[in-house]
């Protein structure tokens, strides 16, 4: 399978929410939240376990001046940390 094709959500142990406007992911069993830039914040809120990252990016691109390559590119690295960290679950 396709990185790109896997289906993610926010875990359970999870939350997002704006701090003074800046959006960021905090976990239950961390201590410290993890601010997040905007395009990383566009893929939470859009992370709800119903679509793909294919899906997801191709959404982002419309809001932002890049292209679904290099968002890709961009958003790899940071899904991998998410799942490292326990933010984020595949389904």
């Amino acid at each position: 399978m396709n990185e790109n094709d896997k289906v993610w959500r926010l875990a359970s142990k999870a939350s997002y929410g704006l701090v003074h406007d800046d959006p960021v992911l905090v976990h239950e069993d961390h201590e410290d939240a993890i601010m997040l830039n905007e395009s990383a914040a566009c893929f939470i809120e859009l992370c709800d376990g119903r679509r793909t990252v294919d899906e997801i990016i191709a959404m982002i691109v419309e809001d932002f001046e890049v292209s679904a390559e290099q968002l890709a590119l961009d958003l790899g690295p940071f899904i991998e940390a998410m799942d490292a960290e326990g933010m984020i679950e595949d389904c």
